[in-house]
């Protein structure tokens, strides 16, 4: 027998048909927050691990993506090349530059950029900084794929800065909601990616608003989401029966199918300032079940 006949493995119905898995559980990950914002903690990453219940021998966030927070001291750099289609980045303090592939651009607070993944990419930083990025490496790791490259990437670089955010974002806050309408959200593309209608092809990256007074209505959908509090207002979320509070900087996870609700609490005067209004960036492994068509949202 060949040393090719003696992989095979035959695996009975009762073994190989709806499989099991351990459930992904709704958290909040508040000690990697703080570390991530810590005085004393150096240059590096900080994972939002959970591969050990995962079971995915490699670092994960959901079974599909993961999430860092990335710390950068003054005058010091980052140095990293992903294995990921794709790599989504939040820069949550500081500023600097970054170069990659011949390219520089310069970063600061507020801003977000969408990157080629597998690409060597030095971040150095001029201000003491904080950057929150998101890619699917779990997917590709599970795949035993290799990013692809040059023309062929997914996105190009692409650079959302803080004043055009803004700018949209204003448009945004003022939004009529009609009764249907699933949330006060702004969905972020590419030049390659706009008809597709997400940032990567496989994930969505959008900036969620909660006005007081406003609730995201419940709702449940089959695509995982990482929700990143930018500003808290007093905007909690209900995923899968429990509470969490919005804490600026901390990242929530909705883990795929669980019901959900954002809701902010109105002010007693009835007045309404940006700070009032609670805002999320979310990440999501949408565009899997998108090109599936297998979103399966549903209001709870």
């Amino acid at each position: 027998m060949s040393i090719h006949a003696e992989r095979a493995r035959y695996v009975p119905v009762e073994q190989g048909f709806n499989i099991a898995r351990p459930a992904l559980e709704p958290q909040a990950f508040v000690s990697e927050a703080a570390r991530a914002f810590a005085a004393q903690t150096p240059t590096g990453f900080i994972a939002l691990d959970l591969s050990s219940m995962l079971g995915t021998g490699r670092p994960a966030t959901t079974p599909f993506m993961l999430a860092r927070y990335a710390r950068i001291r003054r005058g010091e750099t980052l140095t990293c090349t992903l294995a990921a289609s794709g790599e989504i980045w939040a820069v949550l303090r500081g500023s600097g530059t970054l170069v990659r592939a011949g390219e520089m651009l310069s970063w600061q607070a507020g801003d977000m950029l969408a990157l080629p993944g597998g690409v060597a990419s030095t971040w150095q930083a001029d201000d003491d900084a904080v950057l929150w990025l998101v890619t699917d490496e779990p997917a590709l790791a599970f795949l035993g794929v290799r990013p692809e490259a040059a023309e062929h990437t997914p996105v190009e670089t692409t650079h959302y800065r803080h004043d055009a955010i803004a700018r949209e974002l204003r448009a945004l806050y003022d939004r009529p909601m009609a009764p249907d309408t699933p949330g006060r959200a702004l969905f972020m593309a590419s030049v390659r990616t706009e008809r597709l209608g997400t940032c990567l092809p496989a994930m969505t990256l959008t900036l969620n608003a909660v006005r007081p007074g406003e609730a995201q209505r419940p709702h449940r959908h089959n695509a995982a989401a990482l929700v990143l509090a930018l500003r808290e207002a007093h905007c909690a979320s209900t995923i899968g029966g429990r509470s969490f509070p919005w804490t600026e900087h901390v990242t929530l996870l909705t883990p795929a199918g669980a019901a959900h609700d954002h809701r902010n609490a109105p002010r007693s005067d009835g007045t309404v300032e940006d700070r009032d209004i609670a805002l999320a960036l979310i990440v999501q492994d949408a565009g899997l079940y998108y090109r599936g068509r297998t979103m399966g949202f549903s209001f709870a």
